[in-house]
């Protein structure tokens, strides 16, 4: 009688443990290269519009700003600090790049099963892209979609796959 309460608390302590999961810590700073975009644009129908950009395509929409209104897939970078976010690159004859422009950033909502909503102010404007994936080398945004006349009409919505490519 003794064995068998004695395999039962034991039985107990090991199903009831919880697993812990550690959070996972964003590292947006480096240059990134957009490698792929997969546009959505979905109606208030049923109807929906999906395509994919590769390397080597141009990726068009003139309802953005710069630098997402005209992205070469394969060839546009971009880089992040831990504060700034830049864009327009020039290489420069030693190999390195000076960047054109720069704005502010803020990641907000993070949490341990969420990595966290980007938002970058922007020529006046906020873009606001969820943070789908922080790899090492790797980084994945989705646009939280844009409604092309005010709150109706089709909703738009992009996903660039990106990859970590310096410092």
């Amino acid at each position: 009688m003794k064995q068998i309460i004695v395999f039962l608390i034991s039985f107990f302590f090991l199903v009831s443990c919880e697993k812990y999961t550690q959070p996972k810590l964003l590292s947006l700073s480096g240059e990134y290269r957009i490698d792929k975009i997969t546009y959505e644009k979905i109606d208030n129908t049923d109807t929906s519009d999906y395509m994919v950009f590769y390397p080597g395509d141009m990726y068009i929409n003139p309802n953005e700003e710069n630098p997402f209104d005209t992205i070469q897939v394969g060839f546009t970078k971009m880089a992040f600090d831990y504060q700034m976010f830049f864009y327009n690159p020039t290489l420069n004859p030693d190999g390195s790049t000076s960047w054109g422009d720069e704005c502010g950033y803020s990641v907000r909502n993070e949490s341990n099963s969420y990595l966290g909503t980007l938002l970058i102010d922007i020529n006046g404007s906020r873009k606001v892209f969820q943070i789908i994936e922080d790899g090492l080398e790797t980084l994945v945004l989705r646009s939280t979609g844009q409604w092309a006349y005010g709150s109706s009409g089709s909703n738009e919505s992009i996903t660039m796959f990106l990859t970590r490519v310096g410092p």
